[in-house]
């Protein structure tokens, strides 16, 4: 009798996915019974957040199916007021024998191995969510490379660059008035 693999997740927020996470994906999906679990799922419109949880659970599917990666499960967790919270639901909903995390989480993953096997991994390359966003805010079109075409067609569907420059431009606004009342008090 062939012993099931053990249930594996990544975890992240994966806003938006890119070639860097599909690369961690193809790594792992063989070894795991593997679940992808977007993060953050209740923020939405926020320059490190831009998308919903749904959303991305729609472009990482549609990323995995684009690719032919079809035993993949994709789902959504809200993150909730506390670290500690989020690890409790995503245990009790996924049970994962293993978290799969980048090393660049260092205090994160430390707080996750109190409750759950953590196996970490390097991260490879320059693609980032961060720089991707950062593309889409300043009118770059070099961001569309670094993720799959159906990725690139949902954020276009979803008005992502739009909503992204948006939320780049409220944030310089925002900082400029707390930076001001600082000064002001001082």
């Amino acid at each position: 009798m062939v012993e099931p693999l053990p249930v594996g997740v990544y975890w992240g927020r994966f806003n938006p996915p890119h070639r860097g996470h599909l690369s961690v994906v193809r790594r792992f999906h063989r070894d795991f019974r593997l679940t992808v679990v977007i993060g953050s799922a209740e923020h939405r419109d926020e320059r490190r957040n831009p998308f919903s949880g749904r959303e991305r659970q729609q472009m990482f599917e549609a990323y995995l199916a684009e690719v032919g990666i079809l035993d993949v499960r994709v789902t959504t967790l809200r993150d909730g007021p506390t670290l500690d919270g989020a690890i409790h639901r995503l245990v009790r909903r996924c049970h994962p024998d293993v978290i799969l995390l980048s090393s660049d989480k260092g205090r994160f993953a430390s707080t996750v191995a109190r409750k759950v096997r953590v196996v970490r991994f390097a991260r490879r390359g320059v693609v980032s969510s961060t720089r991707i966003r950062a593309a889409i805010a300043t009118g770059r079109p070099d961001w569309e490379r670094l993720t799959g075409r159906s990725v690139v067609r949902l954020i276009h569907q979803f008005g992502g660059p739009a909503r992204i420059r948006r939320a780049h431009r409220s944030r310089r606004r925002s900082a400029g008035v707390r930076e001001g009342r600082r000064r002001r008090t001082r």
